[in-house]
């Protein structure tokens, strides 16, 4: 075999292959041997069929086909291995091979592209948590006082600081309203003050049509204000809450001795809450000053598999909401809003892409791995939040996932170890990032909770350009 490297441009490559006649004829035989055990030919056991008559039944071009797929499958992976190329998508071009004659194929390819990451040294990160103040305790003091409150029924209108209990009802007025929708408790000091506002002084028996601003459904245009909708609701029930005054009795049924103890405990779990927040502030910091800093050129077939997945998110997103993706790029189209939405798209898919390569160098340069405890750990997380028996959650997964699950956890320890090297701040098998919620632990080295289901969501997006760049594949097979 002879490889020719006739041109690259960033990440683009052209390279033609040869392949020696002898191997060329060897590849017509076998193909002939395949086909002469699986095509029925009438009068002919299988494998017995003469060659001439083989090929006047599978047609010449079928049999060309099948050596030139044969001859480039075999081929290709030796050629890039000998020019050192790491392609990511690749296109073939040849005429039909003949016997007796070398094979010589075109290849377009795409490359892995060469990510440098600045001086990590150099990176200075701002993010710091915030301060726990008595204003912030107190917030949660009266938090924890509502959640422990005893309702006491009452026979007056709802005040700001009640629970009521609302039954839907259809929305156009009836003859009876007998025999409702479903019923639901709120807690008005939880609620919005929108909701607050309009069941202030209602009281048992009343009818409310209740308006409600439908923000996350569809945001406002141009600035003004959000749509609304309308839910009428009946209240069946009016309680006061009795709230358990701050003291040694109410730190008591939270654990502790005394409400000093309770107060101090608050303020632990506040400020652990604000670490936290700031490490994940300073990972995002972090992951925005490397894109920052790393300028190199992405092949355009991972922008294109990845806008497929994300395609596939807004499916499925108004699969949810009972429409479909033709009658969504239709109504974009109608606004004239379709180009901006693509636009929108492929950027996002642009970043995402940039951010995998970023964070995949960085794993790459630290050498970061996850041991077999720091992953089994990982899965069986993973599979109690499924609530599945972790040898099944690992068989329904599927090697492929597993693989990219842990590949992906790896590259978020190098992110977090990077994290914890430039503020200084100690190792995170010594802090745990998760409380103890009923077996739910921090995948200790391998990460906290949240990062296990950040990998998990990863690792199926994976698994989907994995299914886009296997389509890609045949596609190419196709044209060969």
């Amino acid at each position: 075999m002879e490889t020719q490297l006739i041109e690259t441009q960033g990440v683009n490559a052209t390279f033609k292959v040869t392949v020696p006649a002898g191997d060329v004829d060897a590849a017509f035989d076998r193909i002939v041997r395949e086909l002469a055990r699986s095509v029925k030919v009438p009068g002919f056991r299988p494998g017995h069929a003469p060659r001439g008559v083989l090929e006047r039944r599978v047609g010449r071009e079928t049999l060309e086909d099948e050596v030139k797929e044969a001859l480039v499958d075999a081929a290709y992976p030796d050629a890039v291995r000998e020019l050192e190329l790491t392609p990511v998508h690749a296109h073939f071009h040849s005429d039909a091979p003949k016997e007796g004659e070398s094979f010589t194929f075109e290849v377009h390819a795409e490359l892995y592209p060469e990510v440098k990451l600045p001086d990590l040294s150099q990176i200075v990160l701002d993010a710091r948590a915030g301060v726990v103040d008595d204003a912030m305790i107190d917030r949660t003091v009266e938090q924890l006082r509502n959640e422990n409150a005893t309702r006491v029924p009452v026979d007056r209108a709802a005040q700001g600081t009640d629970v009521v209990l609302l039954q839907t009802l259809p929305t156009e007025p009836s003859e009876s309203e007998e025999g409702g929708g479903p019923e639901q408790w709120v807690d008005m000091e939880v609620a919005g003050a929108e909701v607050r506002e309009q069941l202030v002084g209602k009281g048992i028996g009343d009818i409310v049509d209740l308006s409600l601003s439908d923000v996350a459904e569809q945001p406002a245009e141009d600035g003004g204000e959000p749509p609304t909708r309308t839910l009428r609701v009946l209240v069946k029930d009016v309680q006061a809450k009795e709230k358990p005054e701050p003291d040694d009795e109410f730190a008591k049924t939270l654990g502790m001795e005394t409400w000093a103890e309770a107060r101090e405990a608050i303020a632990g779990s506040l400020r652990s809450q604000l670490e936290r927040d700031a490490f994940d502030a300073q990972r995002e910091e972090l992951v925005e000053k490397l894109l920052e800093a790393t300028d190199f050129e992405v092949p355009e077939s991972l922008v294109q598999r990845r806008s497929r997945s994300l395609l596939r998110d807004v499916e499925e997103d108004q699969a949810r909401r009972g429409s479909t993706l033709e009658r969504f790029l239709q109504d974009l189209e109608a606004k004239e809003e379709l180009e901006e939405f693509e636009g929108e798209l492929k950027a996002e898919a642009l970043r995402s892409v940039r951010r995998d390569l970023v964070l995949e160098r960085l794993q790459e340069q630290r050498g970061t791995e996850v041991s077999d405890e720091e992953f089994d750990e990982a899965v069986r997380y993973m599979a109690r939040r499924q609530r599945q028996d972790p040898g099944r959650f690992r068989r329904e997964m599927g090697d492929s996932w597993l693989t990219n699950y842990r590949f992906l956890l790896a590259r978020d320890k190098a992110l977090r170890e990077t994290v914890r090297e430039l503020v200084g701040a100690p190792d995170e098998t010594a802090t745990p990032e998760g409380e103890a919620d009923g077996g739910a632990t921090a995948a200790g080295a391998a990460g906290a909770d949240e990062e296990a289901a950040r990998a998990y969501e990863e690792a199926a997006e994976a698994a989907d350009d994995d299914e886009a760049a296997g389509q890609e594949e045949a596609t190419a097979a196709d044209e060969r």
